[in-house]
């Protein structure tokens, strides 16, 4: 028998309340042309005997006795995977019909390319509430990977595994979260990306997520991240102090703002990295300015509650270094200061 198109790689621990949701959303693909290697990282509950009853021959179960770590799953997928392509998916997450079809075709007809994610919506108790709208334009995902990893959405990545092998990629098993980022942003130095323009993922928010689990920690979740920070800066030969690396986490996250001092802090921080890669030229310079537009507006939604204080620094400083504002982003970070927003997401209730 001839070795499948794709791997469909999905991890797990303890889901038996959605895998088989999970699994069937894999199952009933339009691309059918695959291997689902289902990886159980030694659950103590009833996930085995969920992935035991299906019968489908595409289903190829590897089982832990103890508990490895997602990390040490992925690294293990890709090491097992015997399609051309691999391809990630979470065991409470659900994949729509023809997002391997799609996905596929994009690679098939972009040999350049090494891998491609999807848009992805999330989504809990069947509602979305929220779509990350990934780029397509490759010089724009590896600028914004400098700042945040859905710039590749790591659920919904395909990859040309011969090139991962190629280059030795693997996931970092030492960070117990953004071991995807760190794989992404690593693949990123090597590998050509793109994202499909229509969402072909649904990630379910799940109350025992890892992410869940570290959101309220937030020294906790900086202490993980700036390894990947550090890596990210390093490639404007930046060499981040402790303090350097809070500021960039400040602008990453969702955090919102206490002080005004803060806000400003990070602005100068955004204007340093601009004039730093003006002079290294790693990243090109105007889809970089652009990115780092985004990001100063991102900034300034979290520093709304300093009212008309911010939206005037945001005005002045944009116009400043020619950041050109979209108007659309001016009238809403307009409407928060008005009212002194201070929670991340605006919802009018």
């Amino acid at each position: 028998m001839s070795n499948p198109i794709l791997t469909v790689a999905m991890p797990t621990y303890n889901a038996e309340k959605h895998i088989g949701e999970a699994i069937n959303s894999v199952l009933n693909q339009t691309f059918e042309d695959f291997e689902l290697l289902i990886i159980n990282d030694g659950s103590l509950d009833h996930t085995l005997e969920i992935i035991s009853s299906y019968t489908d021959p595409r289903i190829r179960l590897i089982d832990l006795e103890k508990n490895k770590g997602i990390a040490h799953c992925r690294n293990l997928a890709l090491q097992e995977a015997r399609g051309e392509f691999i391809a990630w998916t979470d065991s409470d997450d659900l994949n729509e019909p023809t997002r391997f079809e799609k996905q596929i075709y994009f690679l098939q007809h972009n040999p350049d390319f090494g891998g491609c994610g999807t848009w992805l919506s999330r989504f809990k108790d069947s509602k979305t509430h929220y779509v990350t709208k990934a780029y397509s334009n490759p010089e724009k995902i590896r600028a914004a990977l400098l700042f945040k990893p859905a710039s590749i959405p790591n659920a919904t990545a395909m990859l040309r595994l011969a090139e991962i092998r190629k280059y030795g990629l693997r996931y970092n098993e030492s960070l117990k979260i953004s071991e995807d980022y760190d794989f992404i942003f690593n693949c990123s130095r090597h590998l050509k990306f793109s994202n499909i323009q229509d969402i072909l993922y649904r990630y379910r928010d799940s109350e025992t997520s890892i992410m869940k689990t570290f959101e309220d920690q937030e020294e906790q979740t900086f202490n993980i991240l700036k390894t990947v920070y550090k890596k990210a800066l390093a490639s404007l030969d930046i060499i981040a102090t402790e303090e350097q690396l809070r500021l960039h986490h400040d602008i990453c996250s969702s955090k919102i703002l206490s002080k005004f001092s803060e806000y400003e802090a990070c602005y100068y921080w955004l204007e340093s990295l601009k004039l730093k890669n003006d002079l290294k030229r790693e990243y090109n310079k105007k889809v970089f300015n652009h990115v780092i537009t985004e990001q100063f507006f991102f900034l300034s939604k979290k520093a709304s509650s300093f009212g008309l204080k911010t939206l005037i620094f945001f005005i002045r400083k944009s116009l400043k270094n020619k950041w050109l504002i979209n108007p659309k982003d001016y009238s809403k970070l307009a409407i928060r200061c008005a009212l002194r927003y201070d929670k991340f997401e605006f919802k009018l209730t």
